[in-house]
């Protein structure tokens, strides 16, 4: 779950709460740290004559678009106009000395040539055991052409049972990578190698895929998923066809499981059963008190930014607020300089343009119904210390809402079903690991019985 827009707030947000004897070129790969005070933040600029590229890695965020203004044997001045970032900077010795400028923030950077490279050991390395199929999907009714990978057996006939992965939230390839973990290749290479097909695909506007994305919301990407089921079954190659979905992928596969001609079965990893609403306003709890604000102070923004959503989503116009109504949903915000600028915080999202129309969907769906309607095999996979869809609500809002389904909680594990210390998203890019064995286990033996109930 995130946007690309993230850069910027990551940097604010943190600092609120010639050459030498050896000819050298400018061009090539450099990297670098801005050092925000406490933690720092990697950044990547693949340079050349003709395209200059900057990659977020500890973000999650690859091939960002740099405007050349400068660019000579020893020098460079770039910018990226979306995020308000500049960096202009000189080679001196084996190292480019610079400035990077994002708003009203004036930071050193130094870039080296020599990047380190991180340890990955699940990416899946030829050669391999099974045949894969580039496959373009149409969703006619959705506008998007998709660009995806079929992964198939050895030995795979009609009676194979296939998956369709479903990625989680904001705009992400086939794979799911982040962080340089490729969650869904590991995952379809282990499938494939226990006999299960998959289909994976880039999200539409994502690498090849095609579609509008700045009006889609989930609703939308359920279509494309619905699209590419479809697809699979037309090809009669295949047996029980189901879905795999990641967070997002997860309500996916819900809000498609609950159809009469939907999957035949679904895995959802980490997805929420929770209205979208709730979830966001766990995720600013989490947030504030890592910033050092008390759980007592976290939990009651945490409740009045909940009651927010609900009314901005009866009132999504509304421009003005006054303090009456900010009482009503936050009592007591005028206790200290936190709960101040926390009421002010729920002001702006009281006030912004309900133009972000996946968020808004997003904050409105509510899983119960279709969890409700689930009538084919369904396993619902939790991390114990996922901090972005946390366990401890979301198991127990299945339990209640879909009874006969499969439903684990795994121990250590996070969102990305990584084992974790703290589960914070900043672990991510530390941890080796990209998926838990044990997971992947389960899901096959789960595939399996549904396949062999199905002979």
């Amino acid at each position: 779950m995130g946007r690309l827009s993230f850069l910027l707030v990551m940097v604010l947000s943190s600092l609120i709460f010639f050459s030498g004897c050896r000819a050298q070129t400018i061009d090539g790969r450099w990297n670098g740290k801005l050092d925000l005070g406490g933690h720092s933040l990697r950044l990547i600029f693949h340079i050349s004559p003709d395209k200059i590229t900057m990659d977020s890695p500890d973000q999650g965020a690859e091939s960002i678009e740099c405007e050349k203004i400068y660019l000579s044997g020893d020098s460079i001045n770039l910018t990226v106009k979306k995020l308000m970032v500049r960096y202009s900077g000189r080679l001196k010795g084996d190292s480019i000395i610079g400035t990077f400028i994002q708003g009203p923030v004036k930071l050193p950077l130094i870039l080296s040539k020599t990047v380190g490279k991180t340890s990955r050991p699940q990416t899946p390395q030829p050669p391999f055991p099974y045949q894969t199929e580039e496959v373009m999907i149409s969703n006619d009714k959705g506008g998007a052409v998709l660009a995806g990978t079929l992964t198939i057996p050895a030995d795979s006939d009609v009676s194979t049972p296939i998956v369709v992965m479903v990625t989680g939230s904001g705009q992400q390839n086939r794979d799911e990578e982040l962080f340089e973990h490729k969650p869904f290749a590991v995952i379809a290479d282990y499938l494939a190698c226990h006999g299960i097909a998959s289909l994976r695909y880039d999200d539409r506007g994502v690498g090849e895929s095609t579609g509008e994305v700045l009006t889609a919301t989930t609703a939308d990407f359920a279509g494309d998923a619905e699209a590419v089921i479809n697809w699979v079954r037309a090809q009669n190659r295949f047996g029980a066809t189901g879905i795999l979905g990641h967070s997002e992928g997860g309500l996916i596969a819900y809000m498609l499981g609950a159809k009469e001609d939907g999957p035949d079965f679904i895995v959802s990893i980490a997805g929420p059963s929770i209205q979208g609403k709730d979830i966001i306003a766990y995720q600013n709890k989490v947030a504030l008190m890592k910033s050092g604000v008390s759980e007592t102070d976290a939990e009651n923004f945490r409740s009045a930014i909940a009651k927010v959503f609900e009314y901005k989503l009866k009132n999504p116009d509304i421009t003005t607020v006054d303090d009456t109504l900010i009482e009503e949903f936050y009592p007591g915000y005028e206790s200290s300089m936190i709960t101040i600028n926390l009421a002010n915080s729920l002001k702006s999202v009281l006030t912004a343009k309900a133009d972000n129309y996946w968020m808004m969907y997003f904050l409105g769906y509510n899983p119960a119904d279709d969890l409700k309607s689930l009538k084919i095999p369904a396993f619902l996979i939790y991390g114990e210390k996922d901090r972005q869809v946390p366990s401890e609500l979301n198991s127990e809002a299945a339990s209640c809402f879909a009874p006969d389904a499969k439903i684990m909680t795994y121990p250590h594990l996070n969102h990305l079903m990584q084992h974790a210390v703290t589960g914070n998203v900043e672990e991510y890019k530390n941890i080796e690991e990209t998926f838990s064995i044990d997971v992947l286990a389960d899901i096959v033996t789960f595939i399996q019985s549904i396949s062999s109930n199905d002979k």
